[in-house]
């Protein structure tokens, strides 16, 4: 049989046999509306009755449609990073400008003269004996040769005196460290420079500016200081009215200070035209060096009070026996070669 819903007019089929003599309650699927559906009698059509709406029914309602779930974002990777820049390629190192030979049995101060000459773009073949110096020497003439103090099988004074006498070697330049314990080269054979040990190795690079040799490196600049912060002035107050009071009398003038005297300057050392007074004047350097570097404190007092050739004398003496055991009489007795370098040496202490 066909149930219609009297609300909706939404149309059913039934069994008529599932539908009881006293009719049967039927619930809309579509607007849940309850109605009751009697059997109709054997032949008739079946007649829905009026449908009693139900307390729980409720008003059809068009129910919206489900939103669509949100499309799940994958995280999009972050852009790979640019790669930084290749470093700019280093600087070439200039060439050398030339090959010096250094004799020198310290290695601490091989290692400093060895430096030092590279920065003047010299590069350095070192050595530590007297007699193997002569031989490279021989074999590839160098530019300059420093020949330290206290040398195996040759001294330095001995490897620069075979050196000036060979015509083969006339272009190298020769510097040597001497001591007081030292040999005094032959007059006229010995290096072109000699550096007492007090000044070596810095005093080199007096030396190779003195000779033009290698390139004077250029001074670092240095580092900009950073601008302090501009302090912000004070707000001035306003004068006060301060009461009238009579004119102060004028100040006498104050009388100008004394400008304190210049320092002497020290006049250069200049050596003798004379060979042998100047192989004098040479060792006296030496020496007194020497006397200086181990009372370094005395001598500075002594000097500020001008009366170091007084105060050094017992220190003075013990060099003056190795100085008369090396300079012939005749050389001696044309001056007191080591008070008049220990005076010199004072004054320019005290002039500086």
């Amino acid at each position: 049989m066909i149930a219609a819903c009297p609300q909706c007019q939404t149309r059913y089929r039934l069994a008529r046999e599932k539908i009881g003599p006293q009719g049967a309650r039927i619930r809309c699927s579509q607007c849940q509306t309850i109605f009751r559906v009697q059997s109709p009698p054997d032949g008739a059509p079946p007649t829905p009755a009026e449908a009693k709406p139900s307390p729980l029914a409720s008003a059809p309602q068009t129910s919206a449609p489900a939103p669509a779930p949100a499309p799940k974002l994958e995280p999009r990777p972050a852009p790979a990073a640019a790669p930084p820049p290749p470093p700019p390629p280093a600087p070439r190192p200039l060439p050398p400008l030339g090959r010096a030979i250094v004799a020198e049995l310290d290695g601490d101060s091989a290692k400093a003269v060895t430096e030092l000459l590279a920065k003047w773009r010299i590069e350095s073949d070192v050595v530590a004996d007297g007699a193997e110096a002569l031989v490279r020497m021989f074999r590839a003439p160098p530019l300059l040769a420093i020949l330290g103090a206290d040398l195996p099988s040759l001294s330095g004074s001995r490897v620069a005196e075979i050196a000036q006498r060979a015509t083969e070697l006339a272009a190298v330049k020769l510097i040597r460290i001497a001591t007081a314990s030292d040999q005094t080269g032959t007059p006229g054979f010995d290096a072109e420079e000699m550096l007492e040990a007090a000044d070596y190795p810095a005093g080199v690079a007096e030396i190779l500016g003195r000779l033009g040799i290698g390139a004077k490196p250029s001074p670092e600049a240095p580092a900009p200081a950073a601008a302090a912060p501009r302090a912000k002035p004070a707000a001035t107050p306003a004068p006060a009215a301060a009461p009238s009071a009579a004119p102060e009398a004028p100040k006498p003038a104050a009388k100008p200070a004394a400008a304190a005297p210049a320092a002497r300057p020290t006049a250069p050392f200049v050596p003798s035209s004379d060979p042998a007074i100047a192989a004098a004047e040479r060792l006296a350097r030496i020496a007194v060096s020497d006397v200086i570097l181990y009372n370094q404190e005395k001598f500075a007092a002594a000097a500020a009070r001008g009366t170091a050739a007084k105060e050094m004398a017992g220190e003075l003496g013990e060099a003056r026996q190795h100085f008369n055991s090396r300079v012939a009489p005749s050389v001696r007795a044309e001056r007191d070669f080591l008070v008049e370098e220990l005076e010199r040496r004072a004054s320019v202490l005290k002039g500086a």
